[in-house]
């Protein structure tokens, strides 16, 4: 591959990672939705470069808390050359308002504080670009098993017997 090519295939790469997160958000945004609108743009990612002549190898996708009104995504991807030299393409967005999320997923968000999307290269059109972060899993999970727990509001009825077995240690109806 002609230097030329190379120098602009890496700029190109760093001008697209730049891009990358303008106008992702829509208001009540979940943590599905987020990795539903990312996913795509990564896949076209992978697929461009490696028309170029780049082997894609590894990735990961972030949402981290940043402070307690604002959130941040970011990625990180790495391709080969055919000369076996590594690429990095990344970038990060600009601070986001924790309002465009639903509140469930700002509240995980804060919880966590960094949740981790592997990106794996799509074998085939069905495939998710974006793995599942098993922490994220585990945390739901544990939050399900919370609001199993927690009682209700209405207090469970309760029945007492009022007919004493005979010779029940409880109740003592011979006097001795």
């Amino acid at each position: 591959m002609a230097l030329e090519n190379k120098i602009e295939m890496v700029a190109d790469l760093v001008e697209a990672a730049k891009n990358f997160f303008v106008d992702l958000f829509r208001p009540d945004m979940t943590l599905e939705k987020i990795s539903e609108v990312v996913s795509p743009r990564l896949d076209d990612t992978i697929k461009k470069y490696e028309a170029r002549g780049l082997e894609y190898s590894a990735g990961k996708f972030h949402i981290k808390y940043a402070d307690e009104k604002h959130f941040q995504l970011e990625f990180e991807m790495y391709f080969r050359d055919e000369e076996g030299k590594w690429h990095k393409c990344a970038n990060e967005s600009d601070l986001r308002d924790y309002t465009l999320l639903e509140a469930g997923a700002w509240k995980t968000i804060k919880a966590l504080k960094i949740i981790t999307f592997p990106i794996e290269k799509p074998s085939s059109a069905a495939d998710e670009v974006l793995q599942k972060d098993k922490k994220l899993e585990e945390y739901r999970e544990a939050e399900l098993e919370k609001l199993l727990e927690t009682p209700t509001d209405e207090p469970a009825p309760k029945t007492i017997d009022i007919t004493p077995e005979k010779n029940s240690p409880a109740v003592d109806t011979e006097k001795k």
